[in-house]
């Protein structure tokens, strides 16, 4: 009996003084894929609009292995498959040159201009950069990367995806 009070007491001070907490968002779970493998689990995500949402598309890379590659293929937006599935995009569509300068921060330079995009096609841009440089192994200083473009070179920008 005595060890069962015991037990009681020692399960009650234990939980003194915690409160559940929700859910915390803290943006998407890292995504990395292996670029050195050239079979079938050589994939690229690129981020398009689902729902009001920034959302991930995985599909296998056709045309290079690098960031830079990824978001061109980002500017040629969601295939028919996905745009049946929902996913659109918000930016303009095959609107010129896109690079990535690794840097701190990293930087995605666009020849369109960003006065115009949405802040989901901004988004776009960087998820998609995010999920690149981790696929290659690196990853942008401090979890930002700066936009800019002929018009205006953004703040630096997270990624906000679902």
């Amino acid at each position: 009996m005595k060890k069962l009070l015991v037990l009681a007491v020692v399960l009650l001070v234990s939980a003194c003084g915690v409160k559940p907490t929700g859910v915390v968002p803290a943006g998407p779970a890292p995504t990395l894929r292996n670029p050195g493998n050239p079979g079938r689990d050589a994939e690229m995500v690129l981020y398009f609009v689902l729902d009001g949402r920034t959302a991930p598309v995985t599909r296998p890379i056709v045309d290079g292995r690098d960031a830079e590659a990824a978001l061109s293929t980002l500017l040629d937006g969601p295939t028919e498959a996905e745009r049946s599935d929902g996913y659109l995009t918000d930016l303009p569509r095959r609107a010129g040159s896109i690079g990535l300068a690794p840097g701190t921060p990293a930087t995605i330079t666009v020849s369109f201009p960003l006065k115009p995009v949405g802040a989901l096609g901004v988004n776009q841009l960087v998820c998609t950069a995010f999920a690149a440089l981790a696929a290659e192994g690196r990853y942008p200083a401090e979890g930002t990367i700066a936009v800019s473009g002929p018009d205006v070179q953004l703040p630096y920008q997270a990624c906000q995806a679902s």
